[in-house]
Parts: structure tokens; sequence; C-alpha cells
């Protein structure tokens, strides 16, 4: 895969990459336009959009893997997939991998979380054990026949333990296999300088940039840090959200108000033919 093998060339440079989050072939197809080197197949942004429901795990691989598919066949830039716990243990781990490689992603993000929530607490983080997450992520690595796909790992332990507990994890994951580590919910900067300091040399950094309370709410300055990918995994998502609660609220008010009965422009037209 090309575009696998782009990525991680790309990785090297000192300039960071923008990944915006985006949920089909038409958001992709538009953040590609718009001049981005790369996307992100937010795991978030595919639940609200093709489920109407959040992001507790409900998409199975399979449904992931189509709606990938259906991404890359559109585009010419990579796609990182957010393959959340990659679905079950290290036999499902094999699988799942296998079907986003056959889908064309160009990176795959997998995290250390349990692969089944409690059921009273959906959106808790709670995690598997180290060992565990190293047999998943030897299990992908294993499973991948083009070797360029970049192997992202993710590391919730911030949210229920501590900064050492994420650091131990990092370490372990890079000697598993890992290509790339993002420690989630890391919102100080000197313990992200920490993180750079201690794994910078090793492999590219990714981060999230979701709140505007962090430390860290620009690309540039994850740059400076020493980050390699910053991720805007909810930025395009709350926009079609709020336009399309203005659209249908003015439209429901005013159906025949001037424009909102036209046809857009993009919609349809030529390019979308190339």
């Amino acid at each position: 895969m090309i575009l696998a093998a782009q990525l991680r060339q790309r990785l090297k440079q000192r300039e960071i990459v923008v990944a915006p989050g985006i949920y089909d072939a038409l958001s992709a197809y538009r953040a590609q336009e718009a001049g981005f080197e790369a996307i992100f197949a937010s795991g978030s942004a595919l639940a609200a959009t093709h489920l109407a429901r959040p992001d507790i795990g409900l998409l199975s691989a399979t449904e992931t893997a189509e709606i990938v598919s259906r991404i890359t066949e559109r585009i010419a830039i990579p796609v990182f997939v957010d393959a959340d716990q990659a679905f079950g243990n290290s036999y499902n781990v094999a699988r799942s991998i296998k079907l986003f490689e056959r889908a064309g992603a160009a990176a795959i993000q997998m995290e250390d979380q349990q692969e089944v929530k409690p059921a009273d607490a959906p959106l808790s983080r709670p995690l598997i054990s180290i060992d565990a997450m190293v047999d998943k992520i030897k299990a992908a690595r294993d499973a991948l026949e083009n070797q360029d796909i970049v192997l992202s790992a993710r590391c919730d332990a911030m949210t229920t333990e501590n900064f050492e507990s994420a650091m131990e994890r990092a370490h372990a994951y890079i000697e598993a296999g890992a290509d790339m580590i993002f420690v989630e919910s890391l919102t100080q900067r000197t313990l992200m300088e920490e993180l750079v300091k201690q794994l910078g040399d090793r492999v590219p950094l990714l981060h999230n940039l979701l709140r505007s309370d962090d430390e860290v709410t620009a690309a540039q300055a994850l740059e400076d840090i020493g980050y390699s990918v910053a991720l805007f995994p909810g930025t395009v998502m709350a926009a079609v959200g709020s336009a399309l609660d203005s659209t249908l609220t003015d439209l429901r008010a005013k159906p025949d108000v001037e424009g909102l009965t036209k046809q857009p422009d993009r919609i349809g037209a030529a390019e979308y033919l190339k």
C-alpha cells in the first residue's frame, strides 16, 4: 500500500500532520479538497452519523471496515482508522486488523480499554492489563501483511491511573511493536514535554485536540513540543451538527425561504464525478 509507506515517511518530518476527524466518503473528500494530508476515521463520529448514538462500542469491526472502504475508494490521502479496542481479544484483533488493511487503512489505532464497558458506566474507561494489550499489539503486528501500515497504540491510563502508569504502558507497547503512541487525556504541557523527552526519539507521538480548557490547544504548539500528529476528532462533527440544527430549524419554520430549497452547488457537482 503506497499511502501507508508515504505516511510512514511523512511522520519522520518535523512538521506536524494535522488530521481532522471525518465520518463518511463525502466528509473525507471535502477534507482532501481542503488540503489536509491525512484524515482520521473517528469512532465517535462514525457512531454519531451512522447510528445516531454515542461512541460506546456499538459499531462492529465489519461495519467500521465497510465505512472505511467507501472512504478509501474515493480519496488519495492516508486514513487513520479508530479501531477502538480492536473488537475483542487477540484472536479478534487479528481479524479486525486484516479487515482494516483490506479496507485501505494507512494507520490503525487501538486502545487499552476493556472490550465491553460496564452497563451502568458505558462511557467509562476501564483498562485491560499491560500484558493483555501487549498480546493485542503483537497479534496486530503479526496479522498485518503490509508492515508499512502504522500501528498506533492509545493509552488511557491518565483517566484511571497516573502519568507513571501511562509511561510504563507506553514503553511496553513500543517494545511489543507499536509504531506510534497516543497518551489520551494528557492535558498538562509539562507532562506532554516529558512524554516527548522519554519517547520522542523512539516513535512518533499523537495527540487529540478536543478541549478548549487544556493547556495546549493548537497544532503548532504540539509541533513545538515535539509531537508528530494532531488529531481534531470532533471539529467537523460539531460543525455539521450545528449546521444541521440551524438549517432544519429554518426550513421547518419557513419552507420557502430563499436558498433553503436550492440544491447546493457542491452536492452533485461535476467535481464529484472526477
